[in-house]
């Protein structure tokens, strides 16, 4: 029964969410349709539909089960349409493959040094995993959760019933691992430890390795190609990681030490990613993938934490200004911050509630 449990979770946080991701990366050109943009993709997409699925239920004070049955039944729905519309995807999946086994041996030994420093890292947050207190709320709230069958409307600390947790009702990150724990079995505090602290880590790294394929386009410059200098990049990133610890509040702590927190998701997922779509969004050709996943990433910021009701805006509209300058275009600076719009009308309803 235990392997089952563990194969329904590895299932959900592996394959599902790649296969969600073919939906933007069919929209995307050739250069963006990598394994990695979809599993990155995928996460985005799900984090997206949570929100936007989860936020009437927990305002309306359903229960707990009639958000698993109608996200589960969305999640199955989008599977078959994404796996139905994924064939032209794998042919550039396949290409890509080739071409990485076509580089030159010390841009592959770069590739293995790479991946070496990040699955050390791997396993220190598999077997060293660090104690926070904020897990007296995250997995708390995740438990009761599952335990009750309500969502926000028990202390986190106590277990007493409450009124609507006003502060957290828009940001459903414990809300979501519960909807992991009920479908696989697996004790929440299980999944946030043991298996999202090591599969969102991948997904950070996912996040800064499409980075630095932007950065670093496949160009030739003094007979030299940029993108054999990806994995340079990429061991910079995780030596970068591996020694941010300088303070309890860094971007480079939160993702080591509390992934699966909100906070921890917001600095070391969501903001990457939000860097990467602007750098997408600043090139004089979008494609529709790009937007995708752009509006995607904007809903997941408030999925994670309720500081991006003023935090994303912001950071959009400066972007939106420098874009709208290189693009000698107003339209462009409006129609970034236009999908922002989402992200205020669920500040509208934050302050309503409230």
């Amino acid at each position: 029964m235990e392997i089952i449990q563990w194969c329904i979770l590895l299932t959900l946080v592996l394959p599902v969410p790649f296969f969600l991701g073919m939906i933007p990366v069919k929209y995307m050109t050739g250069l963006q349709r990598t394994p990695a943009m979809a599993y990155v993709c995928g996460w985005f997409v799900s984090f997206f539909l949570f929100e936007l699925v989860a936020v009437p239920f927990i305002l309306l004070e359903k229960s707990f089960t009639s958000l698993v049955v109608t996200y589960t039944l969305v999640i199955g729905v989008l599977l078959v349409c994404s796996v139905w519309i994924s064939g032209p995807v794998w042919a550039d999946f396949a290409k890509n493959i080739r071409e990485s086994f076509s580089q030159p041996l010390l841009v592959k030994l770069g590739w293995l040094l790479a991946y070496l420093l990040i699955g050390a890292q791997l396993y220190m947050a598999l077997f060293y995993e660090y104690y926070d207190g904020d897990d007296a709320y995250y997995i708390a709230s995740s438990v009761l959760t599952d335990t009750f069958d309500t969502m926000y409307l028990r202390d986190a600390y106590t277990g007493y019933i409450y009124s609507l947790d006003a502060r957290h009702a828009l940001s459903p990150t414990p809300i979501y691992q519960a909807w992991l724990s009920r479908l696989s079995g697996i004790h929440p505090a299980v999944i946030a430890h043991s298996v999202l602290s090591v599969v969102w880590l991948v997904l950070l790294y996912c996040i800064y390795a499409q980075i630095g394929n932007r950065l670093l386009p496949i160009t030739k410059k003094a007979g030299r190609a940029k993108s054999n200098f990806r994995p340079v990049f990429l061991i910079l990133i995780a030596v970068w990681f591996a020694f941010g610890n300088i303070s309890l509040y860094t971007s480079e702590t939160f993702a080591m030490t509390r992934t699966w927190q909100g906070k921890g998701m917001m600095a070391g997922m969501v903001l990457p990613a939000l860097f990467l779509c602007l750098i997408y969004l600043a090139q004089d050709r979008v494609s529709l993938g790009a937007w995708m996943l752009y509006e995607c990433v904007l809903v997941s910021a408030v999925f994670a934490t309720s500081i991006s009701f003023m935090l994303v805006p912001t950071i959009v509209g400066v972007a939106a200004v420098f874009i709208g300058i290189k693009k000698r275009s107003v339209r462009a600076a409006v129609n970034i911050f236009a999908c922002c719009v989402p992200c205020l009308l669920l500040a509208v309803c934050y302050l309503v509630v409230r």
